[in-house]
């Protein structure tokens, strides 16, 4: 018997939080299998305790190996799609490129609704009252803070960036009330992440997230918090449309701060395009 056959036929008697986390799991089949015990717990409202109890119950050690199995259920129940329901295994290239652009697009014209004009101008103003800034984030999210730090630099704000956990814990222990730091998060609930900022905030750093959750832990410890309208399957881990959507954002705001120092702006972006000239 599949797990999802399991889910609706369970060989256990269910309590009623087992029904709620039942149904919830049904409704949310592909991204029940690549979200944390506590995103679960929060979505469902069910406590994290209960949802170890049932995986248990219905017959798996941990629930990492609940996660997987699930995963390899949901695939073996949809073998003509792969990636998302949209995309079938027999269409051609460029079939599968027009439905990624349309997806591409969708996702940019939904990030756009989920923003509020005045959180991205409170965040060029953070950024432009800033000593020092500093760009984290972790995997994927790791290179778009390198690529965040380097576009600032250019136009003169003192920045940084990390992917490293070691690097970020040790410099949120160094930060100043006038720093702030840009955390982006796909979740908002990787821990490496979490830990260093809320270090950084108890030294007095203002937090500015990006994240897709608007119910993150990452969320609710910032100052300041853009989202962004992306949703990842398992095999989307590091989507493109995710990845815009974070370069959106971060244009954005970039585009503000440089609408509001203007004059400032294009004279060190010159002289940093000087610079690198020397270069060659």
């Amino acid at each position: 018997m599949s797990i999802v056959e399991k889910l609706e036929q369970p060989d256990f008697k269910a309590s009623k939080s087992d029904k709620i986390l039942m149904e919830y799991i049904k409704q949310n089949i592909e991204k029940v299998s690549h979200t944390p015990i506590s995103q679960l717990a929060k979505e469902s409202g069910i406590g994290e305790s209960t949802i170890t109890r049932f995986v248990k119950k219905m017959g798996f050690a941990n629930l990492p190996d609940f996660k997987v199995a699930l995963a390899q259920d949901s695939m073996n129940a949809s073998q003509r799609y792969i990636i998302n329901r949209n995309i079938e295994s027999d269409e051609t290239a460029l079939v599968t490129a027009r439905k990624l652009l349309d997806a591409n697009i969708g996702t940019l014209e939904k990030t756009l609704d989920s923003l509020k004009n005045e959180d991205i101008q409170a965040s060029a103003n953070v950024l432009m009252a800033a000593r020092r800034i500093y760009f984290i984030g972790i995997g994927n999210s790791g290179f778009m803070a390198q690529d965040s730090a380097y576009k600032f630099c250019r136009i003169g704000l003192d920045c940084n960036s990390s992917d490293n956990s070691h690097r970020m814990i040790m410099m949120a222990s160094l930060v100043q009330k006038e720093d702030v730091i840009v955390a982006i998060s796909h979740s908002g609930d990787t821990i490496e992440i979490l830990k260093t900022v809320e270090l950084a905030k108890r030294n007095g750093a203002k937090i500015i997230s990006i994240t897709s959750n608007q119910n993150s832990r990452l969320k609710i410890i910032s100052d300041l918090h853009l989202a962004y309208a992306a949703r990842e399957t398992l095999l989307e881990t590091g989507s493109i449309s995710a990845k815009l959507a974070q370069l959106f954002i971060m244009d954005l705001v970039y585009t503000q701060v440089v609408k509001q120092m203007p004059k400032r702006a294009e004279q060190k972006k010159c002289l940093t395009t000087q610079a690198i000239e020397l270069l060659r």
